[in-house]
């Protein structure tokens, strides 16, 4: 999730304006991320990315100088996705009549952005070999934690920042791994988020006390 991380990705490539090449721009990563869920990040070329995306090699790199660059993009893409979904529901946290309601709704919310968007999973496993994009993913983990940890003792009084660090950490971790996990797939992710659910609202409540 993106909250305004303290690590910005580097200015790499040129941002459309006009409204056909933001279409170009758009089709170019929707290639780029047809190739890594197929290929990996190895596979990923831009010739081959030129290539699905119906444009000359010139055209990527117009906007994209190097792969990199297209992965960091990808990357921002990811986390600006989960933010629309989530940001929200993890700010009612401190107001929620009923922590067990709540933490259902966001993870109706967490399941419902894994099954409609299948692919992000296998992007953000790929990404952890890319140094540049695994720094700006931990960027972004510790500013979301630091924004958790402030709703948790919002919610708790009694919580001190340590404690309300530490909690936010194991929250926001935990959350990430489900949605990023294999198990989140198939026939048995019914199951797997149910079990999921408990976790986290029995560590709400061992809190709570």
């Amino acid at each position: 999730m993106m909250i305004e991380t303290t690590t910005k990705p580097k200015a790499r490539m040129k941002k459309p304006s006009q409204a056909r090449s933001v279409a170009t721009f758009a089709n170019i990563l929707n290639a780029a991320t047809e190739v890594v869920v197929e290929r990996g990040i190895q596979g990923l070329n831009t010739n081959i990315v030129a290539e699905l995306a119906g444009v000359n090699i010139g055209t990527v790199y117009h906007y994209f100088p190097d792969k990199t660059a297209i992965l960091v993009e990808l990357f921002r893409l990811d986390q600006q996705q989960r933010s629309v979904y989530l940001l929200g529901k993890l700010s009612e946290l401190p107001t929620a009549p009923d922590l067990t309601e709540w933490s259902h709704e966001l993870f109706v919310l967490v399941r419902r952005l894994r099954n409609e968007h299948p692919t992000t999973a296998v992007m953000r496993r790929a990404f952890q070999s890319v140094p540049e994009l695994v720094e700006i993913d931990n960027a972004d983990t510790a500013d979301t934690t630091n924004f958790v940890a402030r709703l948790l003792r919002e919610r708790f009084a009694t919580l001190d920042d340590e404690r309300a660090h530490f909690a936010a950490r194991l929250l926001v971790e935990t959350t990430m791994t489900i949605m990023d996990s294999e198990l989140a797939e198939g026939p048995q992710s019914g199951a797997f988020f149910d079990e999921a659910l408990h976790l986290i609202n029995t560590y709400l409540e061992a809190i709570d006390r």
